[in-house]
């Protein structure tokens, strides 16, 4: 079968309970399916019982990359892992950036397949095409950057090295993985890997990715670059100069993605909410800014914890002790010192090893209320979804977002952005925080052509919402299976356009420069929406009940909204993009 371009044309499969590994061609998969989510979604349907566990052998941790892993200046270089995941005991995923996934596309493969259970600790090792299981009983109990960087000295610098920590290795339900540049991935699935004695996967290759016509994506990577609005910077109350701008495989023109470097030589990705979690709570304890909101941000990345899960965890913590349902005696903890770096590390390192109170959390917050008991659950409020994750961007603030978090087995991000980043401008624009285009006719404008109306972009009404959330959820579906970075796609807004509004067919355009696909933008949302049915089949298999799942917290009735940065009044656009406010009030709750 010839390979298609954008392809290295094979999936790698490894069964670690006989040791064996073969290959099966991507373009079983690849014409309904494109790669990324998609084929995943597939190879999960077709091979995990639905009676499996997360943990159990026959579970697949599936990894895939998709058509535009490779190829530079598009942004196209993310991966995707998913499995049947101990959150919800469901079907989920997460994807990762830097370079690890180019890698491997680059080795001859477009994704991997695992399988089985191995007696003793494992990593795996492919260099271009060439494929071995090795043992990793030396890094037992190891940290996911010690292991890292451990594998690069004895294989070779050249390698790229996704590994778990002893979160994972414990099976600690909200454990990751890491790879090269401090990519993470989460949701639980560092703790699949770790139930299959799986520590590390070491990639290293040396092909090249074809594409389908050379000329048109020279074209597209221009077009895209002189579209796509500047990265930022991310806001952070450490000293700016030890930042420095780093660029996953492939990318268009950088983002906010940033390494920081500490004063003893540590350096680290530092971006978005893993680099702040701890941030205000250690300004608190130390009374200034200082580094130790990075080395919990590193020692969550080495132990193999997910910081929106620590963070919630946290605030759950401080309550409890704060009313006396737990002390420091019966944790362990020092939760008198809540916010330093004494406390971070015991917490981390007892949740990691599952070790005394540690064992209590290990399995999450929400499962950790039933075991302390004492009505410790009254004490989780709206800071926290089903998954224990905080609800950023949520349905009270922008109403279309509720749909996308009720049919989600996680936390979906990629579809938040593209209703949120869009209203965070408008808000900071119309309150004078932060001058720029997009005022309200702009935003009006973006809905109509991305969301199917003008009423989408009024958060005053429920009308139109759920067209708006189909058409997002289409979308970002399609995007997950190319797999483009969510950072740079959508291009929804642009500074040079004369509108300020963007090209929701480049995608598809994309698609057809690099493979040769010529589905068109409609075509490729009609890929987005048969993955989402195959997920909404996966999950229903697994246990999913309609409407009786579907649905988001009662907080979200109940709670009003109490302001948000630079924005006090929670404004978003309303009637004819009029200012709206969504913060509480007595009347905001009766209607």
């Amino acid at each position: 079968m010839p390979t298609r371009k954008g392809y290295a044309g094979k999936i790698l499969r490894v069964n670690l309970s006989t040791g064996d590994i073969t290959n099966i061609p991507t373009e079983t998969y690849a014409e309904r399916f494109i790669g990324g989510r998609g084929i995943a979604a597939k190879i999960h349907w077709d091979e995990v019982p639905k009676e499996a566990g997360p943990f159990d052998p026959e579970n697949r941790l599936v990894i895939m990359t998709g058509p535009v892993a490779g190829v530079p200046g598009l942004a196209g270089s993310r991966w995707q892992v998913s499995g049947k995941s101990p959150v919800f005991n469901q079907f989920s995923y997460c994807n990762l950036g830097g370079s690890w996934g180019a890698q491997l596309k680059f080795a001859g493969f477009d994704g991997i397949v695992i399988h089985g259970k191995s007696d003793k600790l494992l990593y795996l090792m492919i260099d271009n095409g060439k494929v071995e299981l090795k043992d990793a009983s030396s890094l037992k109990g190891k940290g996911a950057i010690f292991t890292r960087e451990k594998l690069k000295e004895e294989l070779d610098e050249s390698f790229r090295v996704v590994a778990i920590g002893p979160a994972g290795e414990n099976m600690v339900s909200f454990s990751t993985l890491l790879a090269d540049a401090d990519s993470s991935g989460g949701n639980g699935l560092g703790s699949v890997m770790g139930s299959k004695n799986l520590k590390a996967i070491a990639v290293r290759g040396k092909g090249k990715v074809e594409v389908a016509d050379k000329e048109k994506v020279r074209e597209l990577r221009k077009k895209v670059r002189e579209l796509k609005p500047p990265p930022g910077a991310w806001p952070t109350l450490l000293p700016e100069e030890n930042l420095k701008k780093s660029i996953c495989f492939g990318c268009i023109n950088g983002c906010m993605r940033a390494d920081y470097t500490a004063a003893n030589g540590q350096s680290g990705k530092y971006i978005c909410q893993s680099a702040v979690f701890y941030e205000i709570r250690a300004q608190r304890y130390y009374g200034e800014a200082s580094e130790v909101s990075f080395k919990a941000n590193k020692l969550c990345d080495d132990y193999g914890v997910d910081t929106r899960s620590i963070e919630t965890m946290i605030m759950w913590l401080s309550r409890c002790h704060k009313t006396g349902v737990i002390s420091e005696e019966e944790t362990g903890l020092p939760l008198s010192k809540l916010g330093s770096l004494e406390f971070i590390e015991t917490l981390l390192e007892k949740i990691s090893f599952r070790d005394g109170f540690g064992d209590v959390l290990a399995d999450g917050t929400i499962k950790a209320t039933q075991r302390v008991g004492q009505n410790s659950e009254q004490y989780i409020t709206d800071y926290m979804a089903k998954s224990g994750e905080n609800p950023v961007y949520g349905a009270r603030l922008y109403l279309t977002t509720g749909l996308l978090y009720a049919v989600e087995p996680r936390l979906p991000i990629q579809q938040l952005h593209e209703i949120s980043s869009q209203a965070l401008m408008w808000a900071a624009q119309e309150t004078g925080l932060r001058d720029n285009y997009m005022t309200s006719k702009v935003f009006r404008a973006i809905a109509k052509k991305f969301w199917g109306d003008e009423i989408c972009a009024d958060f005053s009404t429920y009308e139109g919402k759920a067209m708006s959330a189909a058409r997002v959820q289409d979308r970002q579906y399609a995007k997950e299976t190319l797999i483009v970075c969510d950072f740079s796609w959508p291009i929804i807004h642009s500074p040079v356009t004369e509108d300020h509004v963007g090209d929701p067919s480049l995608e598809s355009q994309v698609l057809e420069a690099v493979t040769g696909m010529d589905i068109g933008e409609q075509g490729l949302y009609k890929v987005g929406e048969r993955v989402l049915n195959l997920q909404r089949a996966i999950l229903a298999r697994e246990g999913h009940v309609g409407r009786e799942y579907d649905t988001i917290e009662e907080f979200n009735f109940t709670v009003g909204l109490r302001g948000d940065y630079g924005n006090p009044n929670c404004l978003v656009p309303g009637k004819d993009g009029e200012p709206f406010p969504r913060m509480w009030t007595e009347m905001s709750l009766k209607r």
